[in-house]
């Protein structure tokens, strides 16, 4: 692949010759603010700051952001691999206008969740290494439960991917003719590089296959109704997933959501309700057959939830076999059709009940 070695200081450079350039009319970065980490939106070079993108924290994903970008002008978003994956479902499920984004995706170590990370923030800093990593844990700060089971966290997702090479150095990776264009007009040199790195990916994916092993499975109803018994249909999850897109949910309308006189007459019906209504197992199982093939496993919805109920627990688990069928991977291309969008005469027999 054509890529183009910076050093890490170099990288403010690089964002603002974007916006000089018209490479982009806006930018989408994360920067430091106290003792948090947030996404702003940056139009004038003169006013970019210090973005620190490798920073290992995860708050509102960028996907969430951006849905519904369908404006002519162009934002350019570098952020996290499951949150440029959440983008490119977004694209494929027209909540964003492919020729209106250009995504650069970072290296990710892992991120922890803005209660930890505010806690933590000095001691966490700017990036993430294996033995940082292993000495929080021995504090008991550990990494959220998602980054812990995700084996895709490497720069391969979007336009350009920007790979840390070591503590001073990155590389931008044009990933798509549109990142090379992109490359290409700030004048950077670009030559064929190596940037495979299996031995990586392997080592990154049997950690995660360790850790998932580690997570008790729910194996009936029973259990799920019991994991669920804390849910306070919020819909905080629904609210933060980037790829829960409907403009008016079901659970918004009276069928989904009964009130007064309907709840009456459902009681009427079976002899008794239970409420609230719907009852949560329905909201959820709902719910996740929506997102069930465009999940990334970011795990927002978990963060999201005020009763903290373990939701990585069930639907990157499920999410995961859904994708496994389909021989899909969410946000792998802009290019590969939606699994449901698609049919083929007599295919996945091997799943039908006899």
């Amino acid at each position: 692949m054509k890529a183009a070695e910076l050093g890490i200081g170099e990288l403010e450079g690089f964002f603002k010759e974007l916006l000089t350039k018209n490479v982009v009319d806006c930018l989408l970065l994360p920067f430091r603010v106290g003792k948090t980490v947030t996404y702003m939106l940056v139009s004038e070079p003169e006013k970019m700051g210090s973005p620190v993108i490798f920073v290992p924290v995860f708050g509102i994903s960028a996907a969430n952001i951006v849905k519904g970008w369908t404006i002519e002008r162009k934002i350019g978003v570098v952020a996290k691999p499951c949150e440029i994956r959440a983008a490119i479902e977004l694209i494929k499920l027209e909540q964003i206008s492919p020729e209106s984004v250009l995504l650069f995706s970072v290296d990710c170590a892992g991120a922890y969740n803005l209660k930890d990370f505010a806690e933590h923030a000095d001691e966490i800093g700017d990036a993430l290494d294996e033995e940082k990593v292993a000495a929080l844990e021995k504090k008991g700060v550990s990494l959220r439960t998602a980054c812990q089971i995700c084996d895709k966290r490497l720069a391969e997702y979007g336009d350009v991917g920007i790979v840390r090479v070591n503590a001073e150095k990155v590389m931008l990776v044009a990933l798509t003719p549109k990142g090379e264009e992109a490359l290409s007009a700030v004048e950077l040199t670009l030559e064929e590089k190596d940037v495979s790195r299996e031995d990586l990916k392997r080592k990154i994916k049997e950690e995660a296959e360790k850790r998932k092993a580690e997570i008790p499975r729910i194996s009936s109803a029973e259990e799920l109704d019991d994991v669920l018994a804390s849910c306070i249909l919020c819909k905080n999850c629904r609210d933060m997933c980037p790829v829960c897109y409907c403009k008016v949910c079901f659970f918004e309308q009276p069928l989904g959501n009964l009130a007064g006189g309907d709840m009456l007459n459902l009681a009427t019906l079976r002899g008794v309700l239970r409420v609230p209504s719907p009852v949560q197992m329905f909201y959820h199982l709902t719910r996740l057959y929506h997102v069930c093939t465009t999940c990334v496993a970011c795990g927002a919805c978990e963060d999201a939830c005020p009763s903290e109920i373990p939701l990585t627990k069930i639907y990157p688990m499920v999410a995961e076999k859904v994708q496994e069928m389909f021989a899909y991977e969410p946000g792998k291309s802009v290019e590969e059709p939606l699994p449901l969008t698609t049919y083929k005469e007599e295919e996945y027999e091997e799943y039908l009940r006899p």
